[in-house]
């Protein structure tokens, strides 16, 4: 305790001096307390003062709370410690039960340690501990109470007996579907904090815990984050996150907003879905809402909650609303019978009118055949010139009329062949008569062969 009680107290020594006396102190910390300037030096090498201070303030924090204090077994106000649950940056974590035998609770009580409150004020931590108390939501941990001990501002709230999600993610496969749900309860959860003017601030896979139902409870929310606003004017507070998932402007020490909780939120549906595909719409989601830029997130955790609930309905989603066909692709996989049954219908309806339309050209294709062939006919009967015609065989009238035929472009070849077929196959010769050409007074005479 000591060494981060020094810790806190070159803070407090730091902020009252200029540049020039800053590394003088820190000169003569150097050779007076070498141990304490070796623990806090790689603290010291950022640009901003603001930024060295706050790390500086962590460092402290940190090894306030990896002192071996242990509360358990003994009795805050109307709370009887039991067994600590965890440990951090922040405070300490102990289940508790209620003392006076009245009702019975499970609860677990958070102590934020004393260097926290004196340096961020008790006051300020106790108004951000009420206004987690108002929050109201089936998958946020309930907040019952609050105190002060031993310096300490403790915070009651309700204990949660389940899994943390990836602990959860590792024991319990999960289909595609039921994960989406499982995030999009979560996103409800941030979604009525926000509402309340509540950021979470630390959003991790360990403190969201899997209860018995397999619904999300919200825990460990942090209370030392600053929310910005347009009249605030106060210096960053202590930062506290878990790299891995926080945004880049809370690494930077850089006021939060809600599109903060949306990055952190995009790297917890990463985790869920660690070999989404490019083309995928998980994929697409995970891009937008752990952008770099700001601008470029979601504008809130209800925009993200909303194109989850669309993969889920077979909706698209406005990132791929521009890629060809997507649209439709998804219309299908929404609506399968009725848009089978649509495209059963189009089908019907394009292979009927093209066999309509194939039968119509059929019909005047064959109607030209038939005219061509009448005008061939009547041609070779009423415009053949001079008298040689009357005194034609049938065979010659034959051999004319296939030239003719053979000669006329219009007719198809295949009907062409078909005609020659029939021209060239033998009649029996009781069906043939020949007719002996003779003046038009001459009787006619009967063919030889009857």
């Amino acid at each position: 305790m000591q060494l981060a009680s020094s810790a806190t107290q070159i803070y407090y020594h730091l902020l009252d001096l200029d540049d020039s006396q800053k590394q003088q102190y820190l000169d003569n910390l150097r050779q007076s307390q070498p141990e304490l300037y070796r623990n806090i030096a790689p603290l010291l090498s950022c640009d901003k003062t603001d930024e060295q201070l706050t790390q500086l303030l962590g460092f402290g924090a940190h090894q306030a709370t990896n002192q071996e204090i242990d509360l358990s077994g003994e009795v805050i106000s109307k709370y009887r410690l039991t067994h600590e649950l965890g440990r951090g940056g922040m405070g300490v974590v102990y289940a508790a039960l209620r003392a006076d035998d009245t009702f019975e609770q499970d609860l677990a009580i958070k102590f934020i340690q004393s260097n926290l409150s004196n340096v961020l004020g008790q006051r300020a931590l106790f108004d951000e501990a009420q206004l987690l108390a108002r929050l109201n939501h089936p998958y946020i941990a309930k907040v019952f109470d609050g105190g002060l001990h031993d310096d300490s501002v403790y915070i009651v709230m309700e204990r949660v007996f389940g899994q943390t999600l990836d602990a959860y993610l590792n024991a319990s496969p999960m289909e595609e579907d039921d994960k989406l749900l499982l995030f999009q309860q979560i996103c409800q959860a941030m979604e009525h904090a926000h509402h309340h003017h509540v950021l979470h601030a630390d959003l991790k896979p360990e403190n969201i815990l899997i209860d018995s139902n397999k619904r999300p409870k919200l825990i460990d929310f942090n209370l030392t984050q600053k929310v910005q606003s347009d009249n605030q004017t106060s210096p960053s507070a202590l930062v506290a996150f878990s790299e891995k998932y926080a945004s880049p402007e809370q690494q930077t020490g850089q006021y939060l907003t809600e599109q903060s909780d949306v990055y952190s939120l995009g790297k917890i549906l990463a985790l869920m879905f660690p070999n989404s595909k490019v083309w995928s719409d998980i994929y697409w989601v995970i891009r937008r809402a752990t952008r770099s830029s700001v601008s470029q997130r979601y504008p809130n955790v209800r925009a993200l909650r909303f194109d989850v609930e669309n993969i889920l309905e077979c909706r698209p989603i406005k990132q791929k609303q521009h890629w060809p066909l997507y649209s439709t692709l998804r219309l299908v996989q929404r609506r399968p019978l009725p848009s089978m049954l649509s495209a059963i219908i189009v089908v019907s309806g394009i292979w009927f009118s093209t066999t309509l339309i194939q039968k119509n050209l059929q019909l005047q294709q064959e109607k030209k055949i038939a005219e061509d062939m009448m005008y061939e006919v009547t041609r070779l009967i009423f415009h053949a010139k001079g008298e040689n015609i009357e005194h034609m065989s049938v065979s010659a009238m034959m051999e004319l009329t296939r030239r003719r035929i053979l000669s006329n472009p219009d007719i198809p070849k295949h009907i062409k062949q078909k005609m020659l077929l029939a021209m060239m196959t033998p009649v029996p010769d009781k069906h043939i008569t020949k007719t002996i050409s003779c003046p038009p007074n001459c009787p006619p005479q009967k063919d030889t062969n009857e």
